[in-house]
C-alpha cells in the first residue's frame, strides 16, 4: 500500500516542474506587439470582404497592446 501511494504521488508531482511559459514576460515586448499588429493587418488584407474572420487576431492584438502599455 505504501509503495502504491508513493508511486501515485510521484506521478502527480511529475508534471509540476513543466518548462512551458506561463507568466514569463516576452523577451522583447515591443516586437511581440508589432508582430501582433502585422498579423492582424495581414489577415485584414487577405480578407477584405470578410474582416470578421480576423476577429481573433484583433482581440489578440488589443490584449498585447494593453499589456505593452502597462509596462
Amino acid at each position: 500500500m505504501t509503495r502504491i501511494s508513493l508511486a501515485l504521488c510521484a506521478l502527480i508531482l511529475a508534471g509540476c516542474g513543466s518548462t512551458t511559459k506561463t507568466g514569463a514576460p516576452p523577451a522583447d515586448p515591443r516586437a511581440e506587439y508589432q508582430n501582433s499588429i502585422d498579423a492582424y493587418q495581414a489577415c485584414v488584407n487577405s480578407n477584405l470582404n470578410n474582416v470578421n474572420a480576423c476577429e481573433d487576431k484583433r482581440v489578440q492584438m488589443e490584449t498585447i497592446e494593453r499589456a505593452y502599455q502597462r509596462r
